[in-house]
């Protein structure tokens, strides 16, 4: 199951998860969420006629269906904000059947939460206490994709003042030769001549950095 979003909001009420999966496929099959934290997640379904096969018999895809959902809840309650997870591999043992008219309780627990991977398993019973079956399954951690501006931050991450100095003199150089191929193309002289001045600017910056970290032309004589 492919889940992203904020913890906080998507899971602080059972009214909440219900919004949020109305129409959906936890909502179709009957999903009610009964408990959200980070180390356990309930819930139970009733077998509706309709997710059944012969002789009234639960189809395994809707047991299956409700552990991954709650395997995937599981997961989003140790994520931390934007990042987004899905089921990469799932097991299941079947011990008896659920039948139409029957209510499934499933709880799910951590086996495993990795900064990469979170394996966890789902315990799916009757309401006597009857295990019907077992879910183990993996989800793959899928960190929020950075903004530009972020990556540009992080390559100044973790260096000295005199490195941060050095990588934005080879941006800004990097920069000029943007503007002046930009410049080549532009049609519109005064447009180009901006360019031209941009890309003035951008070298201007990189000498004064190269400067200061002895990286200039006086800095090499």
């Amino acid at each position: 199951m492919m889940i992203s979003g904020t913890p906080e909001g998507l899971l602080s009420t059972a009214e909440a998860w219900e919004k949020r999966t109305e129409g959906l496929f936890p909502g179709l099959l009957g999903v009610r969420v009964l408990e959200r934290t980070k180390d356990r997640v309930t819930a139970e379904l009733v077998v509706r006629e309709e997710l059944t096969r012969s002789q009234g018999i639960a189809h395994g895809g809707v047991l299956i269906s409700l552990a991954d959902t709650l395997g995937g809840l599981a997961t989003l309650l140790n994520l931390t904000d934007g990042a987004q997870t899905t089921t990469v591999e799932s097991k299941t043992n079947f011990f008896a059947p659920a039948v139409a008219g029957m209510t499934v309780r499933a709880e799910c627990v951590p086996l495993h939460r990795g900064r990469r991977t979170m394996v966890w398993q789902t315990r799916l019973t009757s309401a006597e206490g009857r295990l019907l079956a077992l879910v183990t399954q993996t989800q793959i951690v899928l960190p929020r994709e950075r903004t530009p501006a972020e990556t540009l931050s992080a390559l100044f991450s973790g260096k000295s003042a005199e490195e941060q100095k050095a990588l934005l003199a080879q941006l800004e150089r990097g920069g000029a030769a943007v503007y002046r191929g930009l410049a080549e193309q532009e049609t519109d002289s005064a447009a180009r001549q901006a360019l031209l001045d941009a890309a003035v600017k951008e070298e201007e910056n990189a000498a004064t950095l190269e400067a200061q970290t002895g990286d200039g032309e006086e800095g090499r004589g």
